[in-house]
C-alpha cells in the first residue's frame, strides 16, 4: 500500500506525527528526521548525514553507545531513557530496524514530550463535559 503514496504525501504524513523521529542507518548516520528544526530537535538545523553521536549530549553518549552495540549484536531490539536536557521531560526511545532475515538496517529514534502530553491531559480534565 505504501507504494500508492506520493513522496510529498508520505512526507506530510510523517511531519504530522505528534512526535519527533529520526532514522539512523546501519552506519550510525542520520538519514531522515520529521520536521527537524521545528520541534524538539530545533537546536539542530541540519543533521542529515551526521553521526548519531553528534545529536546527543556527552551525558547520554554512554547510553547511546550501549544501545548501538546491543542493536548491532542482536542483544536488544528496543531501548529508552528519560531526558530533561532539552527542557521538557522527554522520553527518548530507540527501536532496531531489521529486514525480514534479521539483518540490522538501523534505528528509528523518537522523542515523546511528556510535558506536552500532561498538558493535554490537564486541559481535557478541565474541559466542560458534553
Amino acid at each position: 500500500m505504501i507504494a500508492n503514496l506520493k513522496l510529498d504525501q508520505m512526507s506530510a504524513i510523517l511531519d504530522a506525527l505528534p512526535f519527533d523521529m529520526m532514522f539512523v542507518d546501519e552506519n550510525d548516520l542520520v538519514q531522515y528526521g520529521n520536521k527537524l528544526g521545528t520541534r524538539l530537535f530545533r537546536f539542530q538545523k541540519d543533521i542529515s548525514g551526521k553521526d548519531i553521536r553528534s545529536c546527543h549530549s556527552k551525558k547520554t553518549l554512554p547510553k547511546v553507545e550501549k544501545i548501538l552495540a546491543d542493536f548491532k549484536s542482536n542483544e536488544a531490539d528496543e531501548a529508552a531513557f528519560w531526558s530533561t536536557s532539552l527542557g521538557p521531560k522527554i522520553l527518548n526511545r530507540f527501536i532496531a530496524l531489521r529486514d525480514r532475515s534479521g539483518k540490522y538496517l538501523g534505528i528509528l529514534e523518537y522523542l515523546l514530550d511528556f510535558d506536552a502530553i500532561e498538558q493535554i491531559a490537564e486541559n481535557k480534565k478541565d474541559a466542560p463535559k458534553r
